[in-house]
């Protein structure tokens, strides 16, 4: 009864959002609908059109590779759901154990998606063919990589325990906000936006850098460049006189809610709210603050998709052939 008026309430209020609507799901005991329900991504995606939505339910159980060969919105309901309140009352999240577009994905949007193997490690997206208007938002994974163009695209609102990594992939005009990225960003274009962001591995500076908090990981090419299209960033360990409204300071345990915010073992988002007295604050443009919870789309704890979800489910006592139900609705 639960499930079946779960996914009845996400088929009613994604499908307000996108046209056809089409699910995967792998538990045991799921009924399998023909052109509705798979228990597989590449059947669903087989069975769909460019354009329609498929929406991966939460699991126990990896659904394995998710390769992209057509335009395709797919979404899951985030990562980390046991970590913060105000998450689904499903605390399962979806996960794949790795995420490649291919020919024909342009235009392809990934939400709440979360990369990791069976063996609990982390893995990468990537492109395998050069591809734009890709959007990854509200995934959890570890590295963007890839060996062909990613242009015109948007990785917004997501957890990297890796890099952005230019090595083989072509990153131009795209935009890059509001991410925690655990490793380092690296584009080829001077065209990218990249704001609002955490980046513990250093950067290129290769684009347009506002609003982040970065740290200088002491490798040459990725030393802090203080040039014009740098600008109101705040930097840990840098040295030297910033400009154009930089800022940077030596006292890295002051600038979280959690002085040392990347347990790895043990990853958690709100770790990196910042300290009421953090030296970020005020310094992005415009006197707001620096880092992921600022800025025009700030980030999301746990991921969660800006879809409606149920927060709480309780199911009374059947009585006189009715069962009364009690749910909580939110949407971000």
């Amino acid at each position: 009864m639960k499930k079946n008026l779960l996914l009845l309430f996400l088929l009613l209020t994604v499908s307000q959002l996108f046209a056809t609507i089409r699910r995967v799901n792998n538990n045991p005991g799921v009924t399998l609908v023909t052109n509705l329900v798979f228990s597989n991504f590449t059947a669903a995606q087989t069975a769909a059109v460019d354009g329609d939505t498929i929406y991966i339910e939460p699991s126990d159980i990896n659904y394995g590779s998710m390769f992209f060969s057509r335009r395709l919105v797919v979404v899951g309901p985030g990562y980390l759901l046991n970590k913060n309140p105000n998450t689904p009352f499903d605390k399962r999240t979806a996960r794949v154990s790795n995420v490649s577009f291919g020919t024909n994905s342009s235009g392809s949007k990934l939400i709440g998606i979360e990369v990791r193997t069976n063996n609990g490690n982390f893995f990468n997206i990537s492109t395998s063919a050069a591809v734009t208007e890709i959007n990854i938002e509200f995934c959890m994974f570890n590295e963007l990589i890839g060996n062909s163009i990613f242009n015109n695209s948007v990785v917004s609102n997501c957890f990297l325990v890796g890099n952005i990594s230019k090595s083989g992939l072509s990153i131009n005009n795209s935009l890059i906000n509001n991410n925690i990225i655990l490793g380092s960003v690296q584009t080829v274009g001077n065209d990218n936006i990249i704001k609002n962001n955490i980046i513990f591995g250093g950067a290129d500076y290769a684009s347009i850098y506002f609003n982040n908090i970065i740290y200088q990981n002491g490798t040459p090419e990725l030393s802090f460049n203080l040039n014009v299209n740098v600008y109101n960033n705040v930097c840990v360990g840098c040295n030297g006189t910033p400009a154009n409204n930089n800022f940077f300071t030596t006292t890295p345990n002051t600038i979280f809610v959690v002085a040392e915010p990347r347990t790895f073992d043990d990853l958690e988002d709100d770790n990196f709210v910042l300290n009421a007295s953090s030296p970020a604050k005020g310094k992005g443009v415009g006197g707001i603050d620096c880092g992921v919870f600022a800025g025009t789309k700030p980030y999301v704890l746990s991921g969660i998709p800006p879809f409606p979800m149920i927060t709480a489910f309780t199911q009374g006592a059947p009585s006189g052939g009715n069962i009364p139900i009690t749910i909580s609705i939110k949407r971000n």
